[in-house]
């Protein structure tokens, strides 16, 4: 084997090395990208169901001063369903997703209680609590996609 065969066949080995790093990190990253765009996408449909269920819960909470006692009691049960569920989708060790809680288990008293100005005043404290947990979602949706990186739990 000559000079020239010798620096062909070290320029095929560095070839090959090369191109295998470059494969195994696009197969890293790729991985990478497809995870964080699922959690990505998944937090995003937390937040609209989150969203929803408490608009849905808040507003039952009102209807049920309009109501006859047979509609109130339908209106109460489905109350009760979308309480569990709010229970379900936070983490009550968190600060403000326990304070939504508290909140709606509190309505759900008041209402036996029938005690609109109560339940008014803890509607305002579930959706200013709600507020908060929505936007400090949706700030951490923003900063996945753009580092593209799932941040450290705060």
């Amino acid at each position: 084997m000559d000079t020239k065969d010798t620096i062909t066949l070290i320029g095929i080995i560095v070839s090959l090395i090369i191109g295998s790093v470059g494969l195994l990190i696009s197969l890293h990253n790729s991985k990478k990208t497809i995870f964080i765009n699922t959690v990505t996408s998944s937090r995003i449909k937390w937040i609209d169901t989150v969203r929803n269920t408490i608009a849905e819960y808040c507003g039952l909470s009102f209807q049920i001063f309009q109501s006859t006692t047979a509609e109130k009691l339908i209106k109460i049960d489905k109350m009760q369903q979308l309480r569990f569920l709010l229970k379900l989708q936070l983490n009550r060790s968190a600060d403000v997703d326990s304070s939504i809680i508290t909140s709606v288990d509190s309505i759900a008293i008041y209402i036996y209680d029938d005690n609109r100005v109560r339940i008014e005043a803890e509607i305002n404290n579930l959706i200013n609590s709600s507020q908060e947990l929505l936007k400090k979602e949706w700030e951490r949706v923003k900063l996945e996609s753009k580092k593209g990186d799932l941040p450290k739990k705060d």
